[in-house]
């Protein structure tokens, strides 16, 4: 259920969208909205460095955002999927676009592909990323039809799945309650999904955070997990159990940006063609999350250019996702996820 998505370069933010883009972890969340990050972006960065042969040796002027993605030090193959992904760089022509997007067809089954150019530059060059990756929950959870879930502060009525109080502890050790702090009142539930080792992550942070902030906490919750036969019934049980209730809300975005200007400076590489201008950047990403479990679709673009988770033994637990809270989709073992959302507000979410 996992769509596929493609990658290239984009910019932290656009300003007046109600849904923005981040191309790193590091950018500070703005005030009421939702956010998308995938770092199929580093990827597709990475991969025009490499075909650079190297990251530049100076940017003029100095670009923090161009820093941060010249420096993150990651393993793409530990957070990226096993497969259904790609990046390519290559000359800025209609050869290796075709090339790419036949290349695409096939990991999409789709009739088009989904890259285009600018007028090409001669000796220019174009940078592509594709994730095509489909997740299912091991458990679906239910719908509900005639209840409302009042989101956020102006408590907005939205569509939503989950579990009731009678019927949380039958999802077993598919969903790891990775947090139930009462001191702060974080929020953390990890959900297994179908055939590999995929995961969901709801997370409901204790304050504002951005994305590498939220990774750093989920990290450790992650890596110090153990499930105990004692615990089940109290608020520390790592299982959903009799009288918790999960209350997740349907996301929906569609967004399309031109993330060009954020990409202002001059790359200097240190061979013909110096300084490099990042021509072109933009980006287009669907997402889905229902009770089935969640599709992604992410379509970015770059150009570069020479010289210019009820009895009375228990203890009661909500995970109500009804203010802002992050979504991860994350491989097991990975120290980094292959997509975050931030639902800041209700435009993402399904009206009730």
């Amino acid at each position: 259920m996992i769509r596929p998505s493609l990658l290239i370069l984009c910019l932290p933010f656009s300003a007046e969208a109600e849904v923005v883009t981040a191309v790193d972890p590091f950018v500070k969340m703005p005030e009421g909205k939702t956010v998308v990050w995938s770092p199929l972006f580093q990827a597709t960065w990475d991969a025009m460095n490499e075909k650079m042969g190297g990251k530049p040796q100076k940017v003029e002027p100095r670009n923090e955002l161009m820093a941060r993605l010249d420096d993150f030090k990651w393993d793409a193959a530990e957070s990226m999927p096993e497969a259904g992904w790609k990046t390519w760089a290559g000359p800025a022509g209609i050869d290796f676009l075709e090339t790419v997007n036949r290349e695409a067809m096939q990991m999409t089954g789709e009739e088009e592909g989904p890259f285009t150019l600018a007028d090409p530059i001669p000796g220019s060059l174009a940078c592509f990323g594709l994730l095509d990756r489909a997740v299912e929950f091991d458990i679906p959870f239910i719908k509900s039809s005639k209840v409302a879930l009042a989101f956020g502060k102006e408590k907005e009525p939205v569509r939503f799945f989950g579990a009731t109080e009678d019927q949380a502890a039958s999802y077993g050790k598919a969903v790891k309650v990775l947090a139930y702090r009462t001191t702060d009142g974080s929020r953390a539930l990890e959900v297994s999904c179908k055939d590999g080792d995929d995961k969901v992550i709801f997370y409901i942070p204790p304050a504002k955070q951005d994305f590498a902030t939220a990774c750093r906490w989920l990290r450790e919750w992650r890596k110090n997990y153990e499930w105990n036969a004692a615990l089940p019934g109290l608020w520390s049980d790592r299982l959903l159990h009799e009288g918790d209730e999960v209350r997740v809300p349907y996301v929906s975005l569609d967004l399309m940006e031109d993330l060009t200007g954020h990409f202002t400076g001059d790359r200097f590489y240190g061979r013909a063609g110096d300084p490099w201008i990042i021509r072109r950047a933009e980006q287009r990403t669907k997402f889905e999350l229902f009770e089935k479990g969640a599709k992604v679709r992410v379509e970015a673009s770059l150009e570069v250019v020479p010289f210019a988770g009820y009895s009375p033994t228990n203890f009661p637990r909500r995970f109500v996702f009804d203010r802002p809270f992050f979504i991860f989709l994350w491989r097991e073992k990975a120290e980094w996820p292959y997509l975050g959302v931030w639902v800041g507000d209700a435009s993402a979410l399904r009206k009730f």
